[in-house]
């Protein structure tokens, strides 16, 4: 399985069940706190298979970082999962990228799986 990368804020319960849900599926999940640019060394290490994105947290540090990394080429091919996005911040993310998915956390595991097969 390709390594999920989670752009999410660290002590979050929904977000740490989700790593182990993820995990027992085996996946390896590699969690980031979206600070841009402090995460940019971490980040670059990686080569994600899926990306996936806290859309809940404001202000969306999460949505700049994605944006970002969509933006690098090794990057673009990549699939953008944001989850939990409130409909007022949906028009913001279909702007700074397209291409990104929506979900929910509740369904992560099966959009995890989907998405990281259809980019293989």
């Amino acid at each position: 399985m390709p390594v999920i990368l989670m752009l999410a804020m660290e002590g979050q319960s929904v977000r740490a069940e989700a790593v182990t849900q993820l995990s027992n599926a085996g996946h390896q999940v590699v969690v980031v706190e979206p600070r841009f640019p402090e995460c940019k060394g971490e980040i670059e290490k990686l080569t994600p298979g899926l990306v996936l994105v806290d859309g809940a947290q404001a202000p969306s540090h999460g949505r700049a970082t994605a944006a970002w990394l969509a933006g690098v080429a090794r990057f673009r091919t990549v699939p953008f999962l944001f989850l939990d996005v409130p409909d007022r911040d949906v028009p913001k993310v279909k702007k700074e990228l397209p291409r990104a998915q929506l979900g929910t956390w509740s369904a992560v595991v099966g959009a995890a799986e989907r998405l990281a097969k259809s980019a293989r």
